[in-house]
């Protein structure tokens, strides 16, 4: 174990650029839309969610692949077994979703403080997030988060794998599924019946429950990946 923690630290260590940019991207999306809507005075009455939160989500998913196919290599020249980098990464991926989940609610509970900024700008409110406890939302900030995590591990230890060709091609097999599970809804008129399906899901399970399925998914998905793959 404690050579486990040693990967974290070499992890974090080397991982810097990695736990600073996807909060200087929030940072700067959020100050676009500061800009923007303080701009906008009365125009736009009731201001719906910027949308601008993504951003994070969408540098934990780079990040974590490019973590993935960078650091495993190192870590095999380093003698690290395959075992102990993957749970080193799980664990360093854990840590980094639950610090960035404190400062999303933290900035959330600031952001209805204040009204919105002052300007009823909604940034880092989720839909009808007030109405849970803090527990449920460092789970709705937290486990979509971690989940992007994996889905980039899991596209790292793809490439690690299977190079440029095993990534492009599990992309093609997802985006191959998702259009045949389209089309079948479609044919069969089960759309309304899908939407109905979604509007009766609580927030909490829609944005942790099933987020924690499919990354356990992921993560099953990524070891077998990993344990062949070569530096």
């Amino acid at each position: 174990m404690n050579r486990v923690f040693a990967i974290v630290r070499m992890q974090a260590a080397g991982r810097r650029d990695g736990l600073v940019w996807p909060l200087v991207i929030l940072g700067i999306a959020f100050a676009v839309n500061l800009v923007l809507f303080g701009s906008m005075g009365d125009e736009m009455g009731d201001r719906p969610v910027t949308g601008g939160l993504a951003s994070v989500y969408i540098t934990a998913l780079v990040f974590g692949a490019v973590a993935m196919a960078q650091q495993f290599p190192f870590a095999l020249g380093m003698s690290v077994t395959r075992r102990e980098f993957g749970a080193a990464i799980g664990l360093f991926t854990l840590a980094q979703t639950v610090i960035y989940a404190v400062l999303l609610v933290v900035l959330q509970a600031v952001e209805a403080a204040t009204g919105g900024w002052g300007l009823r700008m909604r940034f880092f409110g989720i839909g009808p997030l007030d109405t849970y406890g803090v527990p449920a939302q460092l789970l709705i900030y937290g486990v979509p988060l971690l989940l992007m995590s994996l889905i980039g591990i899991a596209l790292g230890a793809v490439y690690v794998r299977w190079r440029t060709n095993g990534v492009f091609g599990a992309i093609t097999a997802v985006m191959v599924v998702l259009g045949l599970t389209a089309a079948l809804i479609t044919r069969t008129g089960r759309w309304p019946a899908v939407g109905d399906w979604f509007l009766d899901q609580s927030a909490l399970s829609l944005f942790a429950g099933w987020p924690s399925l499919a990354g356990v998914l992921l993560t099953a998905l990524s070891w077998i990946a990993l344990r062949k793959a070569t530096a």
